[in-house]
């Protein structure tokens, strides 16, 4: 017994020693904890579970920033994923160092690219498990990457520049490397964006040295608590998961939501995404909708209900997947989720 006081002792006091040195040092530990009921039906099978990140996906941040003088300061952050309703993870998210001033900001290191600032600023369901602009409209376009150095312009009459470029497998050949360039313009109700991506990848089937384009065009317009949303997005190339999926496909997609924050409590929110293949032997056309609805109980925690259905044409062989958050087998096509997420 006493060896277990003394155990809690010393835990409690590198705690306290902790707690101290993170405050002296302006460091912050947060993050999301969201677990919800739900119910999925697949091309094979129907079934009920408990499952993570329906609003928002469970992820523990460590960040911090020191001022460094003459308007400069540094930060950095740390984030990591994690399925809240097995404790299964940590994956990374983003993880990454740099500094900022009124010149603007440079970070390196692990990190969502432009594409996924500016479009995702147009997605009413936050990147959240049936999020249809995670889902279907960046599929396998690149939205997060290892070895990347950022920049971001500070914004001049309402218009942000954001550049990125990485060093992929870190290999000679370019394998991997991603490049990304986009901006944005703010001007009290509305928001424009427009970014392009251009990643090099080895083919998984051969030596030769692929490459896929995708444009985005995003705006969104606040009507006081109602918010449409618009993304038009155009795909070409060669993309791949190595070393499991690799295929060359052409197209184009469309997203149409809405973001209404009714009152201080009421929110409800639509996203509906048609997407129009051009090659169609590894894709296809398909259509998918989210409908959802949030009730806040305070500024940390809201409950919440959310509907996805996905409707693809054909016998694809990479189908669009109504959530990433599944093993089993068939391919989730409409799901009811009703959940709880609290933020810390």
């Amino acid at each position: 017994m006493k060896v277990k006081q003394k155990g809690w002792i010393c835990t409690a006091a590198l705690a306290c020693m902790a707690a101290g040195h993170a405050a002296a040092d302006n460091i912050v530990i947060s993050g999301v904890i969201d677990v919800n009921v739900e119910s999925l039906a697949t091309t094979k099978e129907k079934l009920t579970r408990v499952s993570s990140g329906g609003l928002s996906q469970s992820r523990l941040e460590f960040s911090g920033t020191e001022d460094l003088g003459d308007g400069n300061q540094a930060f950095f952050l740390h984030q990591m994923q994690f399925s809240a309703d097995t404790g299964v993870g940590p994956t990374p998210r983003e993880s990454y160092v740099g500094i900022r001033g009124n010149w603007g900001a440079l970070a390196l290191g692990r990190q969502n690219t432009p594409s996924y600032w500016i479009v995702g600023y147009a997605d009413p369901g936050w990147s959240g498990d049936y999020s249809r602009v995670s889902n279907s409209v960046f599929f396998y376009a690149p939205w997060r990457e290892n070895n990347a150095v950022s920049y971001t312009t500070p914004s001049v009459n309402g218009f942000k520049g954001r550049f990125m470029a990485t060093a992929g497998n870190e290999t000679a050949d370019h394998n991997g490397r991603v490049y990304s360039t986009g901006v944005e313009y703010r001007n009290g109700p509305l928001y424009l964006g427009y970014v392009t991506d251009r990643k090099d990848i080895k083919n998984i089937s051969t030596p030769k040295l692929e490459s896929s384009r995708d444009n985005y065009i995003s705006a969104v317009y606040r009507f006081g608590g109602f918010e449409p949303t618009f993304i038009y997005h155009t795909y070409n190339g060669y993309y791949a998961y190595p070393p499991y999926v690799g295929f060359q496909t052409k197209g184009w997609d469309v997203q149409l939501g809405a973001r209404w924050k009714i009152d201080t409590t009421h929110s409800v929110y639509v996203s509906a995404v048609s997407r129009h293949d051009d090659v169609g032997k590894d894709l296809t056309n398909g259509e998918s909708i989210l409908l959802g609805y949030s009730y806040r109980f305070s500024k940390r925690t809201d409950a919440y209900v959310n509907y996805g259905r996905v409707l693809t044409k054909g016998s694809p062989k990479v189908p669009y997947p109504l959530t990433f958050n599944y093993s089993g087998s068939g391919n989730p096509e409409r799901g009811t989720q009703i959940g709880l997420r609290h933020s810390f």
